[in-house]
């Protein structure tokens, strides 16, 4: 991610997007549990990336999309494949038991914070 010149939450951003395609700024904040005020500003730093771009919605103006970018894809494309990498070199010290928990407990989670 640094090389990229990517923080943390703005690769969560990236990818979030990406995964998902075009997220209302609400559907992004709910996903990574961070409030509309402080994605915009991860949000902007994107945008003057070129990685996203911010589209209002058509039937109803207060909503604003934001989505990919040709590059923000690109990039998408390009670093999954290692981050996915990553998370199963950090996970494979755990034993096969203790990752089924460890996964459960994190779709528990999601699942008690979705309707907040």
């Amino acid at each position: 991610m640094q090389e990229l010149g990517l923080t943390p939450p703005q690769f969560y951003v990236l990818a979030t997007i990406g995964y998902a395609g075009s997220l209302p700024f609400g559907e992004i904040g709910a996903k990574m549990l961070v409030t509309v005020s402080n994605l915009t500003g991860i949000v902007d730093r994107l945008e003057d990336k070129k990685f996203v771009a911010r589209k209002r919605d058509e039937k109803d103006r207060r909503v604003v999309h934001v989505m990919l970018t040709q590059q923000g894809a690109k990039l998408y494309k390009s670093t999954i494949p290692l981050f996915e990498k990553c998370v199963g070199e950090i996970f494979a010290g755990l034993g096969k038991a203790d990752q089924k928990q460890l996964s459960a407990l994190l779709r528990r989670l999601d699942h008690e914070t979705a309707g907040k």
